[in-house]
């Protein structure tokens, strides 16, 4: 009896199971890294809403049983950005779909232990309502090579980067025609823009390129909770944490002009104690593409990483990129016509006259020397299931500076046949020197003064800045969520000047100083003896010494900053929508120690600023590849401290108020497998601005002068068009376009001061500018990249852009006040790069990379930026049809670099 009914079940089940087997379908498939073409092992494929799922296998494919009809499936792997895919099967059909290829996500490269996720507003695509582009880490490490980390950034919409002096980490970087100051520059969430006029100097920040995961670019008023001044965009790097998996990696880089650079970096990977460690060790060093340019620095990151349960994660991190490195100016463009006839070689363009030879060996009037170590402590603590919160604590101490020459202004520089420094000679001059010390009461030494000696003075600016962010999340059901956080932010701030090379003399004699507090600590001046050589590490090895020798000037300040903010955000499959806001307020306080004698005028008042922002946005999934979204928001920005006191002394400048910034953005999204598309536009009003500038207005050789434009008011409308197109699985072509339309809204008022804010000319007049375009960045710009992977391993790109409507900066000196002219138009200009990878793939998981890349192919000639608006004038020269009295920056030529890197 037993045996028949076990023999009934049996037939049953069978049967069962048969007709389950008639009902379904099977999908198999491949799953491949889109950079790569390599094979991911792992990677799951889960039916949507469900369990139901499989894995690939070590040749990347899979295959999954489907009950028949129509299915979403959701393809995910970590490190990668997950993909999800519809299809179809009939009952007893195979259906192989084409590869599928997995791209690396912006966030999750390398498996981070915690990079404060809750802080860092990474925004999602087809979700967060704003224009975003982000350059994940393949191309961060392909393309970066010997270039500047803002170069990373210019095959996006509305990006323009220029050099700014012609040394290593000098170039700027313009969002929709905002200059760097007004783009908000985050590291992992953390704020970076300088608390006293907003800038960022890259110069600081050269390791980037070794330390950086991923760089998203939020045009706009960005996502971030922060009220900062994101009024073109938010840079928000996210650096590397500590790794999950042990490895490691180490590269050998050989470039133009001598340059090199070695990185060695190792992660222990997390043991089962849930500790790890990550570091990297770099050096580099090269002459720089302008003459007398040279610069060497290195960079160091620690992360150590613990995660003692699943809720909680901490990571501290420390990161510091020491560098000195030679600088060159804007000239005018006759300055660089050498020959004088006329034209203007490329070995001409990279003329610099800040350099020479001292000694025997290479030396410059201008170099630039810090060093700010930046640490920070992340905790990441999911309550439950709904509720978070994410905090990070960071600390800085930036010193260093920049030198210059001191002493009789440039008469006294002796210039050899080639327009280079004779800096032998110079010395030789000082010697010379008929200056008693007896005048001085310091017999048989000679000693230098105002007139008749010159010296290299390095004006130091010095900061200690703490700060802290956190975010706590709650999810209130499956659709509604909210965060509330605070911003908390103090900076002191130190200026002044020390002697740092006496050239040959044994003291130089100084009473030069603004105000009379000086004068009246050390009547009849001071005689300075002590050199204090320009160092990234000098502060570190003898800062007591250094901080009891200031030379011109010394005053300090504190900003400190406190922050709220909140966000409601409502999300479906279709739909997003958030409401977001925040409320500040900022503290001045400025010292001044040789403006005053009087302990209690050396203190200014305490100022006072609130801001606030308020944003709004939504997203609305039309279907699985159609999307728009629109966002709009209005910030009132506290002034910078720089123009609360202009004139190096303890005045307030009771005219400045906080700027009103309004955005309205709208855009559409279009997402395909083998096609994505981004369409947005913009329009930004910005009012009451008060812009600060610096520059050469007295024509006396130096960018010490200050102008100030009061009351101005900007309009910024603009179209941008972004894709990419995989057109096989081995060829891929990304493009971008801009058309951007900006221009002042008004006439302004101009206040001009020299180094020793006494008024220039009449000190003040009115710019009509009403109409003018807004300078320093191409108005037009448009590109295409191709990738093409020739056969496993081996690729190559190249990528073309082309710039247009571009004008030159306001100054105040040479713009035509009647506003007939308008801002000087330069010459449009297309620059070509290439590169070409080879990866090979070796045991263990091994790779060892070659890459090179070549920047300007075809050794384009073109002017970066105009610190002038002269327009061309019967009988003056002129080069591309800009007359040649401009004071400009040349890009650079052609360049290279090559690499190989061993990954383990």
């Amino acid at each position: 009896m037993k045996t028949h009914l076990l023999k009934f079940a049996f037939l049953v089940v069978f049967g069962l199971s048969s007709l389950v087997a008639l009902s379904q379908g099977t999908i198999k498939g491949k799953i491949v890294d889109s950079e790569t073409n390599e094979s991911l092992i792992g990677a799951s494929i889960v039916k949507s809403g469900t369990t139901t799922g499989t894995v690939t296998g070590m040749n990347g494919e899979f295959s999954l049983n489907l009950e028949a009809g129509s299915h979403a499936l959701q393809i995910s792997y970590v490190g990668y950005n997950t993909q999800k895919l519809n299809v179809s099967v009939s009952e007893g059909q195979t259906i192989t779909l084409k590869t599928i290829m997995l791209e690396t996500s912006s966030i999750a490269i390398n498996e981070l232990v915690v990079v404060g996720n809750g802080v860092i507003d990474i925004a999602k695509d087809r979700e967060t309502p704003v224009a975003v582009s982000t350059i994940k880490l393949t191309e961060l490490q392909t393309k970066s090579g010997n270039q500047e980390f803002p170069e990373i950034m210019k095959n996006t919409p509305s990006v323009y980067v220029a050099s700014q002096a012609g040394g290593y980490g000098d170039s700027r970087i313009n969002i929709r025609g905002f200059s760097q100051e007004n783009l908000a520059v985050l590291f992992n969430g953390q704020p970076v823009n300088g608390m006293e006029d907003g800038k960022v100097y890259w110069s600081n920040w050269q390791g980037l390129t070794e330390i950086a995961n991923a760089v998203q670019i939020q045009r706009g008023l960005g996502s971030s909770k922060l009220a900062i001044s994101s009024v073109g965009a938010t840079i928000n790097v996210v650096t590397k944490a500590t790794d999950l998996k042990e490895g490691g990696r180490a590269s050998i880089l050989m470039g133009n002009d001598a340059y090199t650079k070695y990185t060695a970096s190792y992660s222990t990977g997390l043991n089962d104690k849930g500790w790890g460690m990550s570091i990297l060790l770099s050096h580099w060093q090269g002459d720089g593409y302008n003459d007398g340019n040279k610069g060497q620095g290195q960079t160091y990151f620690i992360s150590v990483g613990y995660k003692p349960s699943k809720k909680h994660s901490f990571n501290f991190s420390a990161t510091g990129a020491p560098q000195w490195h030679y600088q060159n100016y804007t000239k005018t463009l006759s300055d660089y016509d050498r020959n004088g006839d006329g034209k203007i070689s490329n070995k001409e363009q990279r003329f610099n006259n800040n350099w020479g030879y001292y000694k025997g060996d290479v030396y410059s009037l201008r170099e630039n020397f810090y060093h700010k170590p930046v640490a920070n402590l992340n905790w990441d603590w999911t309550i439950n299931k709904t509720t978070s919160l994410s905090t990070v604590l960071y600390a800085s101490v930036g010193q260093g500076g920049g030198t210059g020459g001191y002493g009789s202004g440039r008469d006294y520089y002796i210039y050899d046949s080639n327009g280079q420094l004779d800096f032998d000679q110079i010395e030789a001059n000082n010697k010379a020197i008929d200056s008693s010390g007896e005048d001085f009461n310091i017999p048989g030494k000679t000693i230098g003064k105002y007139g008749t000696g010159a010296i290299r003075r390095a004006s130091m600016n010095m900061h200690r800045w703490l700060g802290a962010v956190t975010n706590f999340n709650h999810e209130i059901n499956e659709n509604f969520s909210y965060n509330v956080g605070a911003d908390f932010r103090t900076y002191f701030g130190e200026h002044f000047r020390v002697v740092d090379n006496l050239w040959g003399l044994d003291g130089y004699w100084d009473d030069n100083y603004n105000g009379a507090g000086f004068q009246e600590m050390f009547p009849g001046g001071r005689v300075y003896t002590q050199q204090h050589e320009a160092s990234p590490y000098m502060f570190w090895t003898n800062r007591n010494d250094v901080l009891d020798d200031k030379l011109d000037y010394h005053n300090n300040e504190r900003i400190s900053y406190s922050g709220i903010f909140g966000q409601l955000e409502y999300k479906n499959e279709v739909v997003s929508a958030f409401i977001q806001g925040a409320l500040s307020t900022q503290s001045y306080q400025r010292f001044d120690y040789h403006s005053y004698s009087n302990p209690d005028d050396q203190i200014s008042e305490k100022l006072h600023h609130e801001g606030f922002n308020i944003k709004a946005g939504g997203n609305y999934n039309i279907n699985e590849q159609h999307n728009v979204f629109f966002n709009t928001g209005y910030y009132s920005r506290q002034p910078f401290f720089d123009d609360l006191f202009l004139n190096y002394l303890n005045d307030v400048n009771e005219d400045v108020g906080n700027e009103g910034i309004l955005g309205l953005e709208a855009g559409y999204g279009f997402r395909s497998r083998s096609l994505d598309v981004d369409v947005n536009a913009y329009y930004t009003k910005w009012s009451d601005r008060q812009i600060r500038q610096s520059g050469d207005f007295d024509n006396d050789g130096e960018r010490d002068d200050v102008a100030l434009f009061e009351n101005v008011a900007e309009k910024h409308i603009g179209l941008e068009v972004e894709l990419e197109s995989r057109i096989t699985n081995n060829l891929t072509l990304r493009g971008f376009a801009s058309i951007g339309d900006w221009e002042y809204a008004g006439d302004v008022n101009a206040n001009i001061w020299d180094e020793n804010r006494n008024p220039i000319g009449s000190g003040s007049s009115t710019l009509f500018l009403d109409g003018v375009k807004v300078g320093d960045a191409a108005q037009t710009s448009f590109g295409l990249l191709a990738d093409y992977k020739i056969a496993k391993g081996l690729s190559v790109d190249a990528d073309y852009r082309n710039y247009s409507n571009l004008y030159a900066s306001i100054d105040p000196e040479s713009f035509d006040t009647k506003g007939h002219e308008g801002s000087l138009e330069l010459p449009s200009f297309g620059l070509l790069d290439a590169g070409a990878s080879y990866r090979w793939y070796m045991k263990n998981n091994s790779v060892l990379k070659f890459r090179i890349n070549v920047n300007n192919v075809l050794d384009k000639q073109f002017i970066t930026q105009s610190d002038t608006n002269i327009h061309p004038t019967s009988g003056d020269a002129e080069w591309e049809g800009v007359n040649m009295k401009n004071k400009v920056y040349f890009g650079n030529g052609t360049t290279w670099n090559a690499s190989v890197s061993l990954s383990f």
